[in-house]
């Protein structure tokens, strides 16, 4: 009996002691593998189950993570990589140099890039030779100007979980990661929930503050204020109208907290270049595309939810930013920029070229619940200069997949940059184009060179100058048409507390980021 009266007791009490999770209102994800990361919302989770080589804190400073030190040497030919003594997996086995040297083999695998070329200059390291169980050398046949950034990019993976196979997309530890940070998965996880703990075994530099996270796919929720009145989440990224009506005290009855903040992305325009598959491959029909860009509905709702019209591919958050004054877009120059292409109106009302092929094509975009999207405005516009714009709406997995084989005209998405725009360089090269990053088929030898020039440069003002140029000639060639910098609008729950924003808007990627947030009445 007194057995049975104690255990009671210590069942309730952990019942009234239980945790309330922090729970984060994420548009959907596809993946917890550091190796396969193809959306921002990828990172969410990512960045508190898996712990970087090097991180960096809120003002951008690198700092170290997983390693202990680095050590450039033979004028920055060589790097010398010391992981931290003690460190383990998940699963108990030691962070060994063995498994840095895998991942950066996993990074270079075709399935691998064909997925996810967006680990910046990670894949392409001339070599990575493990010198004992926490030494790792790498070779370089130039210094490299975005060393610290290669390293910020790569997230190692234990080598016993995550060996990689033909279908690397339907590998179960996709879900069931075994990863190095201070929170790990607990139960089955999905591509629309799941729940983090604090891991015991944690002897990293940066743990977490609070004991659970979970993390819920919030694409389908019709009124996320509600939601976060009724504490079904805490964090949520919203529109701007209910963004509008928190901040003005309209909504949220004081109980809710409203960030916003400027954010390294923008939305864009993707198109086409390849002559072989789409009518954009004339580089003049996409600088009249350009100059068809909604400029003054998107200028409209600035007066009274701010954006920014995009000038230049870089966002003023990134260094590599074009500050150079832009005309804004004119009907009547798409007008005469197609005359002088040969594209003549017909009978029908489109334009046709001497060969007789109709001005038509055929733009993607993501479902949502806006009737009057940017790619539909864009149709409006181009209907009054004789182009005929068919809009179709896919799931943004559909929509990835189209750009991704080059099925289309033009892909309408968003786009993510970060601290160093040689991450970006997939985008716009030849070996991009072969990994099937380069969604745009945009093939420019100058580009691939001032590419090539600005990884290898190693005085800032130097290489920013490079990136300069480039932002020039993607301005011009148009395989890419930005429309808006995005401003990132948060409702929080007003107990949170440590939210914060690094330098590039994001509220991952850094330290202390989401593991220093805390609930503020809450038992922990």
């Amino acid at each position: 009996m007194p057995w049975r009266s104690l255990l009671l007791t210590v069942c309730l009490f952990w019942g009234l002691g239980a945790v309330e999770p922090i729970r984060v209102a994420v548009d959907g994800w596809t993946t917890l593998n550091p190796l396969l990361m193809t959306r921002d919302t990828d990172g969410e989770a990512v960045d508190l189950v898996f712990d970087r080589l090097v991180t960096m804190n809120a003002d951008g400073t690198f700092i170290p993570g997983l390693l202990q030190g680095w050590t450039v040497l033979k004028g920055g030919r060589e790097v010398v990589l010391d992981l931290r003594p003690g460190m383990t997996w998940q699963d108990g086995t030691p962070i060994e140099a063995e498994d840095l040297v895998f991942t950066w083999k996993a990074l270079r695998m075709p399935q691998v890039r064909a997925i996810a070329d967006t680990a910046g200059g990670v894949a392409s390291l001339d070599s990575l030779v493990a010198e004992g169980p926490l030494r790792v050398r790498i070779h370089l046949a130039r210094p490299r100007g975005t060393l610290l950034s290669d390293l910020y990019n790569f997230i190692p993976v234990p080598r016993r979980h995550y060996q990689i196979g033909p279908k690397p997309q339907s590998a179960p530890v996709n879900f069931q990661p075994v990863g190095s940070g201070p929170y790990r998965v607990v139960g089955k996880a999905t591509t629309t929930h799941l729940r983090l703990e604090l891991w015991p075994g944690y002897h990293g530099v940066h743990p977490g503050a609070w004991p659970t996270f979970e993390f819920i796919d919030s694409s389908e929720e019709t009124n996320l204020v509600q939601a976060l009145l009724e504490r079904r989440y805490h964090y949520a990224l919203v529109r701007a109208l209910p963004h509008y009506l928190v901040r003005k005290g309209a909504q949220g009855g004081g109980r809710l907290q409203a960030f916003s903040v400027p954010q390294a992305a923008f939305g864009a325009f993707f198109l086409n270049c390849d002559p072989k598959l789409s009518l954009l491959g004339d580089v003049a029909l996409r600088q009249a595309l350009a100059e068809l860009v909604p400029w003054q509905e998107l200028a409209r709702a600035r007066r009274f939810f701010p954006a920014r019209l995009a000038s230049a591919f870089w966002p003023p958050e990134n260094w590599a930013h074009d500050d150079t004054p832009r005309p804004l877009p004119q009907i009547g120059r798409a007008e005469a920029i197609l005359e002088a292409a040969g594209w003549r109106m017909g009978a029908d009302g489109i334009r046709h070229d001497a060969q007789g092929r109709p001005l038509t094509l055929v733009a993607y975009e993501q479902n949502t619940s806006v009737s009057r999207s940017t790619a539909r405005l864009l149709a409006e516009e181009a209907a009054k200069v004789g182009m005929r714009i068919e809009v179709r709406r896919l799931t943004f997995e559909a929509l990835t997949e189209k750009s991704t084989n080059h099925d289309g005209d033009i892909w309408s998405y968003g786009w993510t940059t970060s601290l160093d725009p040689d991450v970006d360089a997939p985008l716009f090269t030849k070996e991009g184009y072969r990994t099937k990053a380069n969604v745009s088929s945009y093939l420019n030898p100058e580009v691939d060179r001032l590419f090539e020039e600005g990884r290898y440069t190693l005085d800032r003002v130097s290489r920013r100058k490079i990136y300069l140029k480039l932002s020039e000639i993607i301005w011009r060639d148009k395989p890419v048409i930005p429309l808006n910098y995005i401003l990132v609008r948060v409702l929080a729950d007003a107990r949170l507390r440590g939210v914060s924003f690094n330098v590039l808007g994001q509220a991952y990627g850094f330290w202390p980021g989401k593991r220093g947030w805390k609930l503020e009445d809450a038992q922990p």
